[in-house]
């Protein structure tokens, strides 16, 4: 069966475990699938770019939804898009001087930078995306590319429940298997590629 649904992940799990009593308890192995995943993970899959805008006086914005990890960020003027660098939390200065932001970092749940701002900006923060499927995000891009991920994700949650040891660790392999394939495959889409063509030596022919 197709799994690219919350709804169809959900039957394809029931399925395999072939345990009625644990039906109910899926949706709570997908949620626990999922942060073990958001842990692990480091995919192209999870990035996402999200537009923010920070106030005249501000030196801070709240981190966006799902947020789990910082990439990059840029601020936006005259329709130039330039990167700002990362400092650690105890290197950023606590100046009053008003100015265009300079670096950025995470404080708490917030995005915060060197200075507080003297007009508003535009900026775009490139992060990890949470995976987190429901009724209403019944889809995500790892579910799409990599089903297997998240079937196994939740199988292995559902171990403890099997009370059958063998079994548990099939669903624990088959997970880190699809984990390291996926990871590869990230790998060779980030890796430059360059195309090489070969010729033979050119060597004249006797007598010509």
């Amino acid at each position: 069966m197709a799994i690219a649904t919350y709804a169809q992940l959900q039957a394809a799990a029931a399925n395999w475990l072939v345990r009625a009593d644990l039906t109910a308890r899926i949706p709570e192995f997908i949620t626990l699938a999922e942060a073990r995943l958001n842990r692990l993970l480091r995919t192209r899959l999870a990035e996402t770019e999200i537009p923010l805008a920070v106030t005249v006086g501000g030196r801070s914005v709240p981190l966006p939804a799902g947020f789990t990890e910082p990439l990059r960020v840029w601020i936006e003027r005259g329709g130039v898009r330039d990167e700002l660098p990362f400092l650690e939390a105890s290197l950023i200065g606590a100046s009053s001087l008003r100015g265009a932001p300079g670096a950025w970092t995470v404080d708490g749940d917030r995005l915060a930078f060197d200075r507080p701002c003297d007009q508003a900006y535009a900026l775009t923060l490139r992060m990890l995306q949470a995976f987190a499927l429901s009724d209403i995000a019944p889809t995500n891009a790892l579910l799409s590319e990599a089903p297997d991920v998240y079937l196994f994700a939740t199988l292995s949650e559902a171990g403890p429940f099997l009370r059958d040891a063998d079994l548990a660790g099939v669903y624990e392999s088959k997970l880190s298997r699809a984990i390291g394939e996926l990871n590869a495959k990230d790998a060779r889409s980030r890796a430059p590629w360059t195309l090489v063509t070969e010729l033979p030596d050119l060597v004249p022919a006797r007598g010509l």
